[in-house]
């Protein structure tokens, strides 16, 4: 027989279903059956008995509120003429609430969502398919209404969160950047998002910390026609994306030793450091139209990068990124993380022979493992012919 330890369980996974009922309007969630177990173990008399018993003593019969039981008489031949339960029921929303301790809670949760759908008539849709974030955002809500009204009356406003004229403490924007962003999306206007970005910042048109880059002058002619005063330095990304940089090639690195070794190249800039972040460069324009090489890990995290690069800079070859180097120096490699992701699109033949010989033997050759001098003369000396060899293998989909 169903005890009132159970019924309590069943009625908290109720909560879910009833403030959906609520947001519908739905009255008919009331009066609710408990489907249950009603029948006492009639080889045990004296635990029958104590089991009926403790079922009405937390019966709204009893303390006031919460479930009621509907009772049957029955005459037994085991357990003689008593009455047991035949149905159990929470006869009202007042009764159900009051008995799983949710009172204060669901008005809590009928507030946020009056004024949410006062405020932003556009969340309906988000608030029927959320109700429990909205349970969660309940005690932030009004500083988070101020944040989105911010942001709708003052899109893209291009200062750091921080600074933002709205009466919530410094970091709450960034506490509350998943929230924001489902409601962001849906409240501004589409030119008001960079529907194309995932970084908060970026695509709500915000100032941050920006990444510094770190970048190589691999042509010493470079220096004084750009006029910088140095040939190694590092940059916030939109201070790197303004300089006027024409007719050169690029290498990126995966480790920053690496950029620190690359050799003299006729008119290449060298960027390193940069691991799953270099995707982050297609704020940098000049890099659109050069040609560009990319040098990472021989592991399949390295030809994920790879293909991450490719896919916002299509003309990008890879260097020392193949089947020829991972065999001549598979003794220096070690073991990977053990992942077998699938094969990333943007990779050529030969990247993705090296790639899968990675993922089925659990591979990973660093690149720091490569004798500086072979890494040296592997590396572009005419990345635009490069660039075009790696073109004609047709890179992309298989």
């Amino acid at each position: 027989m169903i005890q009132p330890e159970e019924i309590r369980r069943k009625a908290e996974n109720l909560y879910a279903s009833f403030l959906q009922a609520w947001l519908r309007g739905d009255d008919s969630f009331f009066p609710r059956t408990i489907p249950a177990n009603k029948v006492p173990d009639a080889a045990d008399v004296a635990a029958a008995i104590s089991s009926v018993s403790r079922l009405r003593d937390g019966s709204k019969e009893v303390v006031g509120y919460g479930y009621t039981i509907e009772w049957r008489e029955v005459n037994s031949r085991k357990l003689g003429r008593n009455k047991f339960p035949s149905r159990i029921l929470f006869e009202t929303r007042e009764d159900y609430l009051r008995y799983i301790a949710k009172q204060r809670a669901f008005a809590s949760f009928t507030e946020a969502v009056s004024q949410l759908r006062a405020t932003f008539p556009v969340l309906e849709s988000w608030i029927r398919a959320n109700t429990l974030s909205v349970v969660e955002a309940a005690p932030e809500l009004e500083g988070l209404i101020h944040v989105v009204q911010f942001f709708r009356d003052h899109p893209r406003p291009d200062r750091f969160a921080r600074e933002l004229p709205i009466p919530v403490d410094t970091k709450f924007i960034e506490r509350h950047q998943g929230l924001l962003r489902e409601w962001l999306d849906l409240v501004l206007p589409p030119h008001a998002i960079r529907a194309d970005e995932d970084h908060f910042e970026r695509r709500y048109g915000l100032r941050y910390a920006e990444p510094q880059l770190h970048v190589r002058l691999l042509d010493p002619s470079l220096r004084q026609e750009l006029s910088l005063p140095w040939s190694e330095f590092s940059l916030p990304l939109h201070t790197l994306a303004k300089l006027p940089v024409r007719k050169t090639s690029a290498v990126v690195v995966e480790n920053k030793v690496n950029l620190l070794t690359l050799p003299a190249l006729d008119r290449t800039i060298g960027l390193g450091g940069l691991g799953r972040g270099v995707t982050i460069l297609r704020h940098v324009p000049w890099l659109k139209q050069m040609p560009m090489a990319y040098w990472g890990d021989i592991d399949v995290e390295g030809f994920e990068i790879l293909s991450a690069l490719r896919a916002v800079f299509p003309q990008t070859c890879s260097v020392l990124m193949d089947l020829a180097t991972l065999d001549r120096w598979c003794h220096l490699a070690s073991q990977g993380k053990g992942r077998t992701p699938d094969v990333p699109v943007h990779l050529s033949d030969q990247e993705r022979a090296a790639f899968l010989c990675c993922r089925e033997r659990n591979l990973r050759l660093e690149q720091e493992r490569l004798p500086v001098p072979d890494a040296g003369w592997s590396l572009p000396a005419n990345a635009a012919e490069q660039t075009n060899n790696t073109q004609a293998q047709g890179v992309g989909p298989k």
